[in-house]
């Protein structure tokens, strides 16, 4: 039942939500944008993917764009590039929509979108980089997990001692030298060791990423977890794999069981619906009907949100700003 949390709050933003000069710079060259998934037989997948192309395209009024899938559903690349040809563009700028830079960014996506736009003789201009551990995703990722403890998008100390919005981490103003006395480490039924005293659940972080055989990509996903628990209060936490990676998740649950922890929130640090989360779903309800005495709950993924359409605006402007 907490596997889906819907009409969840968008993460804000102060940016200005128009595109200005980015806007210009593509319709000057006559270039379209691409937005390219790595697809999903899930149709729920797919569609999360087509919201988001819709929500960058929102912000580029004027500017063609169309979203396509690497592999699994369609449209694919190709088809995608068609519609934008029609639409007049005589170029391109390609938008991977990618967690980490691994072979769909370095070769799969490059290679299929240059072998098709040359055959509808448009030109590749630039392709954007992927979301990696920018601050908005950092900031989603944490939304995502806020959704399962039952908090608004945005905590509030109970004590009004932390500015609002904000998880306290080293810093209290209500407890600034014993970071488990704070107020809502309490609330959340969090302690740490020597620091906030005995009793209470505690709660475990089990993070999964996709994997990969790129060795960077999986120490930046390993990075975005260390990141992520600056803001998250959790006794323990740990990453792990659905392929490519160690731990896998069944090793990583199975730590996490052991972790001492009474509540184990895994959460999977995916972009969209699709099999591997269905599997891991699956693998937390096998958890929860063997009846360990704790408490596993799982996030949605980042799922189709405003606060990554204007991630990817921003790539957008670093790909094409030397024009």
């Amino acid at each position: 039942m907490f596997e889906q949390v819907p009409h969840a709050k968008s993460i804000s933003s102060s940016r200005d939500e128009v595109a200005d000069p980015i806007g210009d710079r593509l319709n000057g060259r006559n270039a379209g944008v691409l937005v390219v998934g790595h697809g999903t037989r899930k149709l729920a997948g797919q569609e999360q993917l087509l919201l988001l192309s819709d929500q960058i395209a929102s912000l580029l009024p004027g500017t063609p764009v169309e979203a396509c899938f690497l592999e699994l559903a369609e449209p694919d690349i190709e088809q995608g590039l068609c519609k934008l040809r029609e639409q007049g563009c005589e170029a391109v700028v390609v938008v991977p929509v990618l967690l980490f830079t691994a072979a769909h960014a370095k070769s799969d996506i490059p290679d299929a979108v240059a072998a098709s736009a040359e055959g509808l003789g448009l030109r590749v201009l630039a392709q954007t980089a992927s979301l990696e551990v920018h601050p908005a995703v950092l900031a989603l990722s944490k939304l995502r997990f806020d959704e399962i403890l039952g908090l608004p998008g945005g905590v509030h100390c109970p004590s009004g001692g932390c500015a609002a919005g904000e998880l306290p981490n080293a810093r209290c103003d209500s407890a600034p030298d014993r970071p488990g006395d704070c107020p809502l480490a309490q609330w959340l039924g969090v302690r740490r060791s020597g620091e906030g005293g005995g009793g209470g659940d505690s709660v475990a972080l089990a993070m999964v990423g996709r994997g990969t055989s790129d060795r960077d990509a999986l120490e930046k996903m390993r990075l975005f977890t260390e990141l992520r628990c600056k803001e998250s209060l959790v006794a323990w936490s740990e990453t792990g794999f659905f392929a490519g990676g160690k731990p896998d998740i069944d090793d990583l649950l199975e730590r996490a069981s052991r972790s001492g922890c009474d509540t184990v929130i895994v959460q999977p640090h995916l972009l969209f619906e699709g099999e591997l989360i269905d599997q891991l779903r699956q693998r937390i309800r096998e958890r929860r009907a063997a009846g360990s005495g704790i408490t596993w709950w799982i996030t949605r993924t980042l799922g189709a949100d405003p606060a990554l359409a204007r991630v990817f605006l921003e790539l957008l402007k670093d790909a094409t700003s030397a024009w």
